[in-house]
């Protein structure tokens, strides 16, 4: 219970005590912690779909998310449209330039395009589903990758554990209920889930030769955006 609290005070702006040293002990728990989040998103943004106004609830995910994933995916894109020889340069670069500039603008624009199309039935269980591969994402690339330097992530994989795979039950435990109603969605969003992942990861891996805060960040903005985009677009 330590653990999900520090976890949800960590990656949202919900402050529900815990210590950061229960969150990195026991890193399984990361998708559960993202379906706690998704759900408090999920519920708050409903009655703005119902009524048509889901486009507003990029505001309610920004405001209960934070803007840390948002500020990594900058720096990724920063770095991933930065020249070769200056693409590692670019990450460790505090300033936001025009490529980081103009991956937030998309993230946001494709955002709040899909909560504003998405049906409201599917918010809810899109929203979950997206928040909780996003968080199981994260976490695969902390059990699988060095850090590049000494920074967030070396603390979080401190105590990384081959327990933690285990939290691949929770999140296919998830999309295993929810394939029940919806099997193309949830399909759709396994296979985005993996791409994005492995496509994140090998690029990291070639062009850096690790992961930082900021590639752990930008993996949980794509993640979310793509799984929610597959609700959105898939009849």
């Amino acid at each position: 219970m330590k653990s999900l609290r520090a976890g949800i005070s960590f990656f949202s702006t919900l402050k529900t005590g815990g210590e950061f040293e229960d969150l990195t002990r026991n890193l399984y728990v990361m998708p559960a912690i993202g379906a706690i989040i998704g759900a408090v998103i999920g519920v708050l943004s409903y009655p703005l779909a119902a009524t048509g106004m889901g486009f507003l609830a990029v505001v309610i995910y920004i405001a209960l998310e934070g803007i840390n994933h948002v500020d990594g995916l900058a720096d990724f894109g920063d770095a991933y449209f930065a020249p070769e020889s200056k693409k590692l340069t670019a990450l460790k670069d505090l300033n936001t330039g025009t490529g980081g500039a103009v991956s937030v603008s998309l993230y946001i624009i494709l955002l709040t395009m899909f909560f504003d199309r998405i049906s409201a039935d599917m918010l809810i269980p899109a929203i979950l589903l997206s928040q909780t591969l996003a968080k199981q994402g994260m976490l695969h690339l902390m059990l699988t990758s060095e850090p590049l330097w000494q920074g967030m992530v070396s603390e979080f994989v401190k105590h990384r554990k081959r327990r933690d795979f285990v939290s691949y039950l929770i999140t296919l435990s998830l999309a295993l209920i929810l394939s029940v109603r919806w099997p193309v969605q949830v399909t759709a969003s396994l296979l985005l889930y993996v791409a994005v992942l492995f496509g994140i990861r090998q690029y990291s891996l070639k062009k850096f030769g690790g992961i930082n805060g900021d590639v752990v960040g930008a993996t949980n903005c794509l993640i979310f955006l793509s799984v929610l985009g597959a609700w959105t677009c898939l009849p």
